[in-house]
């Protein structure tokens, strides 16, 4: 089994990236639960997160050019201790890809992934990120 694909620890941290454009965090507001609801299309096998030992926050933080983003970081064991599973699921040029296997679009409507959105929700640790000026130009990190 390569590293990769090996099991993700209690203590490891997970990163979920969040588009700024979406509204899902705000500074002065917080999260918001749609933040980990899975979407239509992008999460057909489960929610994805990315594990810290294998990316950076800041390279979690990179999604499309031109786009701003948000990070959320979670904790393995506090998603397990509420019944969140996670599992490995490297894809090509991003060994550190996770998945909430639970979490996916056949479900997303019902209730205990609504709970599991909720849960997720109370237990980020951090939201770092490239906060926008009110003027929706990114602020640029030193």
């Amino acid at each position: 089994m390569s590293d990769e694909s090996g099991p993700i620890s209690e203590d490891e941290l997970l990163y979920r990236r969040i588009p700024a454009s979406s509204g899902w965090y705000a500074p002065a507001t917080g999260l918001r639960p749609e933040t980990f609801a899975p979407h239509r299309t992008a999460d057909e096998t489960g929610l994805s997160v990315y594990r810290a030992r294998f990316k950076s926050i800041e390279e979690a933080e990179r999604g499309r050019a031109g786009k701003s983003y948000y990070v959320a970081v979670l904790r393995a064991g506090d998603l397990r201790s509420h019944g969140i599973r996670i599992e490995p699921s490297p894809i090509f040029g991003d060994p550190g890809h996770a998945e909430l296997p639970d979490l996916n679009p056949a479900v997303r409507k019902q209730d205990a992934t609504i709970n599991a959105a909720l849960t997720l929700e109370g237990l980020v640790r951090l939201v770092e990120g490239s906060y926008a000026t009110e003027d929706g130009d990114p602020v640029v990190r030193a």
